[in-house]
């Protein structure tokens, strides 16, 4: 015969540490992570909305990095900007005191990207103003090439990079409902140098939408650059140190550089407007509603004084009529 023999104080004790033991435990996971709910388990409802404000701050942490490294990239493109401004009114400045000095004397030459000594203009007073120019284009480039955070470069569009104009840069702003909001800017809205064009030429004439800030000619015959040129589809360094020089020969190098023979120059008092418009920049359509003419008109004249004075451009055109010692004559000039 067996006799069991139930110690209920015991037993009662021995479920009293047992729950003790479950809560001590329980208090030691949540102070080592910090959290009252740490699983499912404890407590679904409140685990469930914990763990999307976790996932939301870890995205709010990252989207806070992101803006705070669009921010430096922007204030290194606004600083690059506005150095470059600076040292461009300087340059302004410079040829406005060259316009009162001496008209130099020159051998005649250039080439225009390649560089020429020209001994005889050197000794004038205006290269020394030609000299610091050439200093301040190079302090541009230099800037260009500084204005960098981070790897981005906004003030130069590399041969690596998306072709101009469509370029888009995206900039994050904040995340909102999951979301985060993001800004896109035009990458030729801050381009200041384009190594990815394959053309020069004026603005608003046809590659210009290729072209960055500091891209193209600064005169009408396609022959002065700034800092850099495009040579064969490749964009190369202009290496030519004269800028004022090769404005006092331009005139005399027009023949040299478009050698078509000149049959004839006259021009009546529209193709004079025309010629000033296209001087400008304009495009035909514009052109036809500033002379009060259609545009099929407009591009007929231009047609007509190309084959008149045996031009292939527009540029060209206006180039040889300017050599052709009209300049005076076109309303405007």
């Amino acid at each position: 015969m067996t006799s069991i023999i139930t110690n209920h104080g015991a037993m009662a004790a021995l479920q009293t540490l047992r729950s003790v033991g479950g809560d001590l435990t329980k208090t030691q996971q949540q102070v080592s992570s910090g959290l009252r709910v740490a699983k499912a388990s404890d407590n679904a409802a409140y685990w469930s909305i914990s763990t999307t404000m976790r996932s939301d701050k870890k995205a709010m942490t990252a989207v806070s990095d992101s803006i705070g490294f669009a921010k430096a990239v922007l204030d290194t493109t606004y600083d690059g900007m506005d150095k470059i401004k600076d040292e461009l009114v300087t340059i302004r400045n410079l040829m406005i005191t060259a316009s009162s000095l001496p008209p130099p004397a020159t051998d005649g030459y250039s080439n225009w990207v390649d560089y020429q000594p020209d001994t005889i203009y050197d000794q004038s007073q205006v290269a020394k103003v030609d000299a610091d120019i050439y200093q301040h284009w190079q302090q541009i480039n230099s800037i260009v090439d500084a204005s960098s955070f981070g790897g981005v470069n906004l003030l130069k569009n590399d041969t690596s990079e998306a072709t101009l104009p469509g370029a888009k840069t995206e900039v994050t702003t904040g995340y909102v409902g999951g979301q985060v909001l993001t800004v896109s800017i035009d990458t030729k809205d801050t381009t200041m140098i384009n190594y990815n064009r394959t053309v020069d030429n004026l603005w608003n004439q046809p590659g210009s939408e290729n072209m960055g800030y500091l891209d193209g000619t600064l005169w009408s015959a396609n022959i002065i650059f700034p800092i850099t040129y495009v040579d064969a589809g490749e964009v190369k360094m202009n290496e030519n140190t004269y800028t004022l020089r090769n404005v006092e020969v331009q005139v005399i190098d027009i023949q040299l550089l478009l050698p078509i023979p000149v049959a004839d120059t006259h021009v009546d008092e529209i193709d004079h407007s025309v010629l000033q418009l296209l001087y400008e920049g304009l495009s035909a359509k514009e052109i036809a509603q500033q002379v009060d003419i259609s545009h099929r008109t407009v591009e007929h004249r231009i047609e007509r004084m190309k084959a008149r004075i045996g031009a292939r451009t527009i540029s060209q055109l206006v180039a040889l009529y300017i050599a052709s010692g009209l300049t005076g004559k076109i309303p405007g000039n």
